[in-house]
């Protein structure tokens, strides 16, 4: 389908790469392919890999986006049927197939759950599962969008030296793949939470501020990775939690001036829901 809608016969996209009847069978599911003569073809066709995935899968996410879009979506709605649901299919699977990263899925579904029930999660199950999850994460060499996605979604439930330790491990075992925008923008997130996390609630801000230097690291770590200039949304975000990090450490004029900054930027460009959200933040937090 691809080649016929760019106008590229057979004969002309197989030249240099294989065989035109290799093509042929190709394209007619009769035979498989090579991934390195996959790429050649992706290559003169002008097109990558996530384009081509795309269209393979009738222009809907991969199976790994859309765990983490259907379990997000059915918390915001508050669904905890939905959720039961989810748990249930990725627990088969893991029993089905042995995976422990279904495992994974579970207990971040379970999460979800008990938040929307507001129910406890079990103490011991808890536990024992977010030591799976967390021997997991450390075991593994390089950090793509599925470990920084379920840490992501997971983090609440870890404690702060634990949140600490893993969003560095997090930060240095993505570095491989940080140009790629999926993992940019999973990494980013990954670090806003963390320094959201360390900040505290709201009641905290009338306590001493004992994460100063953790703070002070992921902060580097978001200017390390750079972002955008046209990526203005994340870009306030920082300016208010640099605003609110001068609150919670006791500069609480300097720290009002930021973030109302931020949210006058959001109110001129018309974002006025994200304008109230901060605004109504910043009520509480001084």
């Amino acid at each position: 389908m691809i080649r016929k809608q760019k106008g590229i016969t057979l004969k002309a996209l197989s030249d240099g790469v294989c065989s035109v009847s290799f093509l042929s069978k190709f394209e007619r599911s009769d035979s498989d392919i090579t991934l390195g003569l996959m790429t050649r073809l992706l290559e003169k066709l002008m097109m990558n890999f996530d384009e081509f995935l795309y269209m393979h899968r009738d222009f809907q996410p991969d199976n790994i986006e859309q765990f983490f879009k259907t379990a997000n979506k059915a918390y915001m709605n508050r669904d905890a049927k939905k959720l039961k649901l989810l748990k249930s299919e990725q627990l088969r699977s893991a029993n089905q197939y042995g995976v422990n990263t279904y495992r994974y899925n579970a207990l971040l579904l379970e999460v979800y759950e008990s938040i929307v029930d507001d129910l406890y999660i079990d103490d011991g199950i808890q536990k024992r599962e977010i030591r799976l999850l967390s021997d997991y994460l450390f075991r593994v060499e390089v950090w793509g969008y599925y470990e920084l996605t379920l840490y992501n979604a997971t983090l609440l439930l870890l404690e702060p030296d634990m949140v600490i330790l893993l969003s560095k491990t997090a930060f240095e075992k993505s570095a491989r793949f940080r140009d790629y925008p999926k993992i940019h923008e999973a990494i980013t997130s990954v670090l806003f939470n963390t320094i959201i996390y360390l900040l505290g609630s709201v009641n905290s801000f009338q306590e001493n501020f004992t994460y100063q230097q953790e703070f002070n690291t992921f902060m580097s770590y978001l200017e390390t990775i750079a972002i955008p200039e046209s990526n203005l949304v994340d870009r306030v975000h920082v300016l208010q939690l640099k605003g609110a990090y001068e609150i919670r450490t006791g500069k609480k004029e300097e720290g009002t001036a930021k973030v109302k900054q931020a949210i006058q930027i959001l109110n001129d460009l018309g974002s006025t829901k994200m304008a109230y959200n901060i605004e109504h933040y910043l009520r509480l937090i001084v």
